[in-house]
């Protein structure tokens, strides 16, 4: 929920078709600003060792699973929590995700097994799994400033009504863009309140082209912080 100039929003994920598991990107997306945020080795190193890829949409991963700056050092910028035991340089072994996929084999044992706990009367009904809830298509996510001037090049404070946009809309990340300056109408069909916002900042790591991540005070017109994303409507004006 940070954008690119001050906190990133969600981290680069490739999705596994195979296990429906969020697996970290292992190279660099395209797009990454290597002269403004800090590298990407180093980044990905530390999204697995926190365990980030398991802990999309909660307040830890808001607070510690988004790309430093490049002039910014973890042991300032974020809480303790964020600073993984282990080293957080390019050379630190990456901590790889266990897929839950498990591949069938031929081994007679195991319809064995299944038919003797058939057998057994083992009637013990199952717990159902409920859905996890789906991610609103248009969202919403708020992000501090800390003094640092957006991708447009202007500094703001946490109380000014400006987002960051997408940054597959905003284009190239190292130049202001056409979209700089520009006014969004962001609206909460749940509660029906919106918000006049101003374009300034890029937010590469966005949940898709169609969210924005709203300065603190943007996001609080339209939700709670304990919400942290919220599903919107949202048109330039």
């Amino acid at each position: 929920m940070f954008a690119i100039a001050s906190y990133t929003a969600l981290a680069f994920v490739a999705i596994s078709s195979v296990s429906g598991l969020a697996i970290p990107r292992a190279t660099p997306p395209a797009g990454w600003a290597s002269d403004y945020l800090e590298p990407y080795a180093t980044y990905n190193t530390r999204y697995l060792a926190l365990g980030c890829q398991n802990k999309h949409d909660s307040p830890f991963f808001d607070q510690c699973c988004h790309p430093l700056l490049a002039t910014e050092k973890l042991e300032t910028a974020r809480p303790p929590q964020c600073n993984p035991s282990v080293p957080t340089t390019p050379s630190a072994p990456a901590v790889k995700p266990t897929s839950t996929v498990t591949t069938p084999d031929d081994d007679d044992d195991d319809l064995e097994d299944c038919d003797n706990d058939e057998d057994n009367g083992d009637d013990t009904p199952s717990v159902p799994v409920p859905a996890p809830t789906p991610s609103p298509t248009k969202a919403a996510t708020f992000f501090y400033q800390n003094g640092v001037a957006g991708a447009c090049g202007t500094v703001h404070g946490d109380g000014d009504m400006i987002a960051a946009i997408d940054g597959n809309r905003y284009g190239n990340l190292g130049a202001k863009s056409s979209l700089c300056g520009k006014r969004v109408k962001v609206t909460n069909p749940a509660n029906k309140k919106s918000v006049v916002v101003t374009i300034a900042d890029a937010c590469p790591t966005c949940k898709n082209g169609n969210s924005i991540d709203l300065s603190e005070g943007a996001f609080k017109q339209i939700a709670t912080l304990d919400q942290g994303m919220v599903g919107i409507t949202w048109t330039f004006i």
